[in-house]
Formats: C-alpha cells, sequence, structure tokens
C-alpha cells in the first residue's frame, strides 16, 4: 500500500546547509543573532546589515525553488511508484554507463575516465553519478507518461490500429544490389544490374527451377556488390519502410515486379510464406504500448499530466501559498504548449 507524501515547505536545503555550517564554524548554536522582527540571521556584514533564513529562502523561491523541490518530490515518488520495476531500471542505467563509457577512449583503447569527466562537467553533471541520476529521471518520467498516456487509450483506437497496423509475420528472402557510389551512374548502374537478376529469375522459373532455387543461387554470387539474404521471419516495423511496404504487396513465391529502391540499394524480394494475423486480444498490449508512445512522443502534456496526477495520488501539498500559486501557473501553462 502506497504511503502518503505530506510536503510541508519550510525551507531548501540550501538554507539549511548555510545554518548549519554558521553554527558549527562558530560553535554559537545559541547565539544566533536576532533580526528586529525576530528572525534568526544567518549571513551579516561588518556594517550590521543581516540577512535572515526567511528572507534568502524568499528570493530563492521565486527563482528555482518550485524545480529545486518537484525535482526531490518527484524522485522519491517515481522510485516508490516503480519499486516493483528496480531491476529494470537497474538494467537501463548499466546500459546507459556502458554507452557513455565506450564514448571516451585513451589512444591504447582503454577506457578515459578524466576525458569523460571533462565532457559531463561541460554539460554541467558534475561526476558520472550525477549524469545517471538524470538518466533515470528521463528513463522514469517516461514510464510514467507512458502509463498515463495508456489510461486515455479508447478501445476504439485499438481496433482501428488493429485494422489498419498489425499484419501477419513474413517468411523470406531477398537479393540486394549494392551501388558502387552515390552519383546518378552509379545507382543507375546497380538498378539495371537488379532488374537483370529479376528477368534471370523469371526465365529460370519458367524453364522448371523452383523459384528459391533460382534466388538461392546467387548466395554463391562473387560480386561484393550482390548480397543474397535469408530474412527469416519479419513484421512490417521490422524493415525499412519502402521494402516494407513492397513486401507485404507481394504474393507468395512471386518475384519482384521491379526493383525496390532503399538507402541501402535495390533489393530483389521473394516472400516464401505469409503467416497468421495475431487476434485482437492477443494484440491489445502491444498495441497500447505503441499508441501510448506515439501519444507521449507528439503531446508534450501528456508527461506534465502525467506527473501532475503522481503529486496527487501521493498527496504533495504545498503549504507555501506563494509557492502553491507558481506550480498552478507552471502547470497551466505547460498544459497550453501542446498547440505551440
Amino acid at each position: 500500500m502506497k504511503k502518503n507524501i505530506n510536503v510541508i515547505i519550510i525551507a531548501i536545503l540550501a538554507i539549511a546547509v548555510i545554518v548549519e555550517t554558521i553554527i558549527i564554524a562558530t560553535g554559537r548554536a545559541n547565539m544566533v543573532p536576532k533580526l528586529e522582527n525576530g528572525d534568526e540571521a544567518i549571513v551579516e556584514l561588518k556594517d550590521g546589515t543581516k540577512y535572515s533564513a526567511n528572507e534568502i529562502w524568499n528570493e530563492i523561491k521565486v527563482s528555482n525553488g518550485l524545480s529545486t523541490i518537484l525535482n526531490k518530490i518527484d524522485t522519491k515518488i517515481l522510485d516508490e511508484e516503480y519499486k516493483d520495476k528496480e531491476a529494470d531500471t537497474k538494467t537501463y542505467l548499466q546500459t546507459a554507463e556502458l554507452s557513455i563509457k565506450s564514448q571516451y577512449k585513451k589512444e591504447d583503447g582503454s577506457y578515459d575516465e578524466e576525458k569523460m569527466l571533462s565532457a559531463l562537467q561541460n554539460y554541467g553533471y558534475s561526476s558520472l553519478e550525477a549524469y545517471l541520476d538524470t538518466v533515470k529521471s528521463n528513463y522514469l518520467n517516461n514510464k510514467a507518461a507512458t502509463d498515463y498516456a495508456k489510461t486515455i487509450i479508447s478501445d476504439s483506437d485499438i481496433k482501428a490500429y488493429y485494422k489498419t497496423d498489425v499484419r501477419p509475420d513474413l517468411t523470406g528472402v531477398h537479393i540486394l544490389v549494392k551501388p558502387t557510389g552515390t552519383d546518378d551512374a552509379a545507382l543507375k548502374a546497380a538498378k539495371e544490374k537488379a532488374e537483370k537478376i529479376i528477368s534471370e529469375i523469371n526465365k529460370k522459373v519458367k524453364s522448371g527451377t523452383k523459384v528459391a532455387d533460382a534466388f538461392k543461387e546467387y548466395d554463391s554470387d562473387s560480386d561484393d556488390a550482390t548480397l543474397y539474404q535469408d530474412l527469416g521471419t519479419f513484421n512490417y516495423t521490422d524493415m525499412v519502410e519502402d521494402f516494407s511496404k513492397a513486401a507485404y504487396n507481394q504474393k507468395v513465391n512471386e518475384v519482384s515486379k521491379s526493383p525496390v529502391k532503399t538507402s541501402y540499394g535495390y533489393h530483389v524480394i521473394l516472400i516464401t510464406k505469409i503467416g497468421e494475423k495475431k487476434s485482437l486480444d492477443d494484440s491489445k498490449e502491444e498495441i497500447k504500448e505503441k499508441l501510448a508512445d506515439k501519444k507521449v512522443s507528439e503531446d508534450s502534456t501528456i508527461a506534465v499530466t502525467a506527473m501532475d496526477k503522481l503529486r496527487d495520488k501521493y498527496g504533495m501539498k504545498i503549504i507555501d501559498s506563494n509557492l502553491a500559486e507558481r506550480y498552478k501557473r507552471y502547470i497551466n501553462y505547460q498544459l497550453n504548449q501542446k498547440n505551440n
């Protein structure tokens, strides 16, 4: 059962640290000077000017007090909300750490910690741990946004996606002709070679060769620019758009009528099997995930609303009236950014 977090805002951590430092440094815990209004002074100039914790806090909360508080509150809330996903989060952070370390190497190929830390400091991170804290925060914030997005996806949204975007798996092979350059002449030569392959395969099929065997003959092609590849089983989103569009428009054992151009070159495609489309019930969770990801990427207010609702769920209550008003304005501003 989740515990509510009752947030009573008295001062931010920086104020507490300043007060504690002064007390420790002077050894005068019971002799802190007072202002005329009774507030304790935490900073004093030689001309007698004194500044209180309240005065400094009132200045800080106007500038970055809200963001500091929300960062701390959100970290606690998200850790609690996704404590059952701790292993997944840890794995994600380990991958992120390995990824950034792999970008900074010495001449001998070993990890260069000094170079990495220097780069992180240029981006405002004091340490690798600070960077990973941000990675974790972004990861959990995105998870919260996606989970909220799932709650606003309707059955009609799911059915519409299932009808148009859920497709059966295909099994097939292809022959790729890679251009030797990027100029028009190289592209033209690659296309003409792919067209010749289509013509040769069709002739062999007419003479009695099985179409799969005719394709397989190109597996031993000594030309580095021609590649035969068994694709195994794949679905629409596994391949680049132009390839998938052509593959899903072909019939079983039908040779491409013309070469299919992609960023890789020119393809000659053979589909050997069309699987059965998953049922709607079996596809629902996967569809929800994809639709939720789409909503989050297209609408920035989803993430804002998700965290606002989580703060409410965990009982966040801003006692300071000025901060409470700033938080209200902040949320309203963020929610109005959707169409901007």
